[in-house]
C-alpha cells in the first residue's frame, strides 16, 4: 500500500489546540522510555531509549527488554495508558494515566520491572536531560479533557511513521525511524558523507516534532548538518508553498501542521507532506554539496 493509502486525514482545525495534550504524552513517554533507558546497555546513539509507533495498538513503544521473554513499555494514545506488552503486543500489565501523577506512574514500571526479576531501583528516572518545566513537575495529575484531540494526534504519530518510513528506506543507511524522549520528535538521520573512519561528516535529517522555539505547533522538518564550516544560504531551493526555510541557530525547511490541514483530503495532505520531505531532503543535498564557507 502507499502512503496515500495509509494517510490518516486530519481533522482538528487549530493545530495549536493539540500542544498542551501532547506535552502530557511527551511526559508519559518518558515511562516508556526509562524502561528500556535502565535496563538495557547503553547505545552510543542513545538508542536504548527511543521508542517506534505500533499501528495496531496506536501507541509509543519503547525498546524490547529480554526477562525470561521479551517485553516492553507503551503508551497507548486513544486512552493515555501505560501497558507492558509482550513480543505479540499483548498487554501483560495496564495503567490509566488520566487522574495519575507521573510519581505513581514510576511506580507502575517499577512494579512490572519487579514481576520480572529485577530491583525496583533498576528502574531510574532518564536524568541526562530535563523536560521542561510543567504541573506535572509539582504533583499536577495526567488528564484527558478532551479524547478527540489525543485521537487526532495519534493520527498525527501514524501519519510521521509511514510517510518518514518510506522515504528513509529510499536511502542506504538511513536510521531507521524512532521517536526521542528528549525532543518528542519522530525521525530519521540520513547520512551523506563519511570519513575515511566512518565518522558522519554530513547528514540529513527529516522528521515530525511538536511545537518549540522553532515553530509553535506541530512541523515537518528537513535539516542538514555538517562537522567542518558552515552553508552558503544566499540563494535557497524553493519548496511546497507552506513550507519555509530557516536558517538562523537552527538551519532547515519547516512545514507547519497549519499548512497540512488546508488539504482537505488524506490523499492531498499525504502528497503535501510527501512532496515537502523530498523537496527538502534534494534542497539539503545540494546546500551540503556546496563549498562550505569556513567559519
Amino acid at each position: 500500500m502507499t502512503i496515500k493509502d495509509n494517510w490518516q486525514l486530519l481533522t482538528h482545525p487549530k493545530a495549536e489546540e493539540l500542544n498542551e495534550p501532547a506535552k502530557q504524552l511527551h511526559h508519559a513517554s518518558q515511562f516508556v522510555a526509562v524502561f528500556g533507558n535502565s535496563l538495557l546497555p547503553k547505545a552510543a546513539d542513545d538508542s536504548q531509549s527511543s521508542m517506534v509507533w505500533l499501528s495496531k495498538l496506536k501507541a509509543l513503544a519503547g525498546q524490547e527488554v529480554n526477562l525470561k521473554r521479551r517485553i516492553r513499555m507503551a503508551l497507548l494514545y486513544e486512552t493515555l495508558e501505560l501497558q507492558l506488552i509482550n513480543e505479540n503486543e499483548e498487554a501483560l500489565g495496564v495503567f490509566p494515566l488520566s487522574g495519575q501523577t507521573k510519581a505513581t506512574a514510576l511506580s507502575f514500571v517499577r512494579t512490572q520491572a519487579r514481576s520480572f526479576g529485577k530491583k525496583a531501583d533498576d528502574i531510574q528516572p532518564i536524568s541526562h536531560f530535563e523536560l521542561p518545566e510543567h504541573e506535572l513537575n509539582k504533583g499536577a495529575p495526567f488528564q484527558m479533557a478532551n479524547p478527540g484531540i489525543f485521537q487526532e494526534l495519534a493520527r498525527y504519530r501514524h501519519n510521521a511513521h509511514i510517510v518518514l518510513t518510506e522515504i528513509a528506506g529510499k536511502y542506504e543507511y538511513a536510521t531507521p525511524v524512532a521517536t526521542w524522549p528528549h525532543h518528542f520528535d519522530t525521525g530519521s538521520v540520513i547520512p551523506v558523507k563519511f570519513d575515511d573512519q566512518s565518522n558522519l561528516l554530513k547528514t540529513v535529517g527529516i522528521g515530525l516534532a511538536p511545537a518549540d522555539d522553532i515553530v509553535g505547533e506541530f512541523y515537518y522538518y528537513v535539516n542538514h548538518w555538517q562537522k567542518d564550516g558552515k552553508a552558503d544560504y544566499d540563494t535557497l531551493p524553493s519548496l511546497p508553498e507552506g513550507a519555509e526555510w530557516h536558517t538562523k541557530k537552527w538551519k532547515g525547511a519547516v512545514l507547519p501542521a497549519s499548512e497540512i490541514l488546508k488539504k482537505k483530503s488524506a490523499g492531498e495532505q499525504a502528497a503535501f507532506v510527501e512532496d515537502f520531505l523530498r523537496s527538502g531532503i534534494e534542497a539539503s543535498f545540494g546546500i551540503l554539496e556546496k563549498e562550505a564557507v569556513k567559519a
